[in-house]
């Protein structure tokens, strides 16, 4: 026995078995559990005790060399627990079979994205040299677009890889967590667990694509800023509540500061200031491993000061200003998300008058400072944009949109009328006399013909596109139309109330 294990851990140790989670597994000819040691449950053997059957776990030693004395190195065996692919030792001895497994999980994947990699790299490669040839029977001064041109590929192809990255995570939470919320019907705290899993994994796949979004609606200069009274407490209560799952799974602490001079309302963009705060708060969450991450807000001289602080890996000095940059992560294990929430979360608060810095040192973690001018507002004033007692008439083809307005709406005290059609739509406007249209975009002709006709009716009513985040990149497109503003899906309850309510308060509703 003391012989087979010292044979085990030679081959374990020429592969620095002791950061790979070696365990070593003695079985006889009928494959019952004879002597074992090391992480046993990391492999799956969750009920191994001695005498147990443990064929199920070792159907790959069937077709192996049955001779006395032989060794058989497989390298990548799918463990099908934890994700886990390990490597596999198998001694053929007298009575059985001795195995050393090693947690090769990394390599494998490693493996796995180097040939992703060299087949995008393949690919990118033949169309190069289709635009190459192309090029080269252009004029001399198509030089300076050759450069320009590849420099896009190679950022394209690093994006692609980014982004493939950061949704694959979240997405197999979801897929995940669905599948175990059908096998926990039938007990409440398991299901709502599973639920409130899906949401958070939901809620990051749209932030990364808001920011994709708002990358866009950035490069054409449609990054719009509505401020209204925005309840701070409120919102410290929401990212709190969404975030606090996130960090108590990784075994950190999320730590909130409120300045005492903190007024309860201010005047800002809460819906843009807290997607900075997601990007912001969720950076420090994924790229701490101990410790905790502490945001702190003050308020003094009419500027909102937030600090995100965390006590992570830290940055380089040198990667700190190109980290702004879109697309761009930075240089090994700073590497933050997929290089856009910086990017927008600065130009966000640069739009709003305010700034966005970062102080790093590597191994001492990061903190990240928003400044962004508040003034303070009285409580009667953050109430009189409410909505309550306005009479909408909605023009919506997708029904599932359509139920979720009039329920937001209903609840929100207005009143409600929901047409099917144009001919509905122009017949309700001068039958109700509304104070607002909310019209679904249905990207043709017929959205300016409606806008038209609304506007030459005798009724004089704002309207507002009821569009998707794709829309709100071409916003500009959408205001030439006749629209007076856009709202986009999915609509979440209190940030449709708060922006109608907002467009009601400037229009003068």
């Amino acid at each position: 026995m003391e012989e087979f294990i010292a044979r085990l851990r030679r081959y374990v140790a020429k592969l620095h078995a002791r950061e790979r989670k070696p365990f070593y597994l003695l079985v006889d000819n009928q494959y019952r559990a004879l002597h074992w040691s090391g992480p046993a449950d990391h492999y799956g053997f969750t009920q191994l005790e001695e005498g147990s059957d443990q064929s199920d776990q070792l159907l790959f030693l069937v077709g192996l060399d049955q001779a006395e004395e032989s060794t058989t190195k497989l390298p990548f065996i799918d463990i099908g627990y934890n994700n886990v692919t390990a490597q596999v030792h198998a001694i053929r001895l007298k009575n059985g079979w001795g195995l050393a497994f090693v947690d090769v999980s990394d390599e494998k994947q490693g493996r796995l994205r180097y040939q992703q990699l060299a087949h995008e790299l393949s690919l990118a490669q033949a169309k190069q040299e289709k635009l190459y040839a192309e090029l080269r029977e252009a004029h001399d001064q198509l030089a300076e677009m050759n450069e320009a041109l590849e420099q896009a590929s190679m950022l394209k192809s690093q994006f692609i890889g980014r982004m493939s990255h950061e949704f694959r995570t979240p997405l197999s939470s979801v897929l995940g967590f669905a599948e175990l919320a059908r096998e926990d019907m039938d007990d409440t705290d398991r299901l709502l667990s599973d639920l409130q899993a899906i949401t958070r994994g939901g809620q990051y796949l749209q932030n990364l694509i808001d920011n994709l979004i708002d990358q866009a609606v950035i490069e054409n200069d449609q990054l719009a800023i509505r401020p209204v009274a925005c309840d701070i407490n409120a919102m410290v209560s929401g990212l709190e509540e969404l975030f606090q799952p996130t960090a108590r799974q990784r075994g950190l602490s999320l730590a909130w500061w409120v300045g005492p001079e903190l007024p309860p309302r201010l005047w800002l963009d809460e819906l843009r200031l807290r997607q900075v705060l997601i990007n912001l708060i969720n950076n420090a969450i994924k790229y701490t491993d101990e410790g905790g991450v502490t945001v702190s807000l003050d308020w003094e001289d009419d500027q909102l000061t937030i600090d995100v602080e965390d006590t992570g890996r830290g940055i380089r000095q040198q990667d700190l200003d190109t980290l702004f940059e879109p697309f761009n992560q930075g240089s090994g294990k700073v590497s933050r998300g997929a290089g856009l929430g910086l990017s927008i979360s600065r130009e966000i608060l640069q739009r709003m008058g305010g700034d966005l810095t970062l102080d790093s040192q590597p191994g001492q973690g990061t903190r990240a400072r928003c400044q962004v001018p508040a003034g303070a507002r009285l409580e009667t004033e953050a109430q009189s944009q409410g909505i309550a007692g306005k009479k909408i008439l909605v023009l919506e083809q997708d029904q599932d949109a359509k139920q979720l307005l009039e329920t937001y709406l209903l609840g929100a005290g207005c009143e409600v009328a929901a047409v099917l059609n144009k001919e509905e739509l122009l017949e309700s406007l001068e039958m109700e006399k509304p104070d607002l249209l909310l019209i679904g975009l249905r990207g043709s002709e017929e959205d300016k013909q409606i806008v038209e006709q609304v506007a030459e009716a005798p009724h004089s009513v704002p309207v507002i596109a009821l569009g998707t985040r794709e829309d709100r990149a071409n916003y500009r497109d959408v205001l030439d139309l006749g629209y007076h503003d856009l709202v986009t899906k999915p609509f979440k309850r209190t940030e449709l109330v708060r922006e109608l309510g907002a467009f009601m308060q400037l229009a003068g509703g």
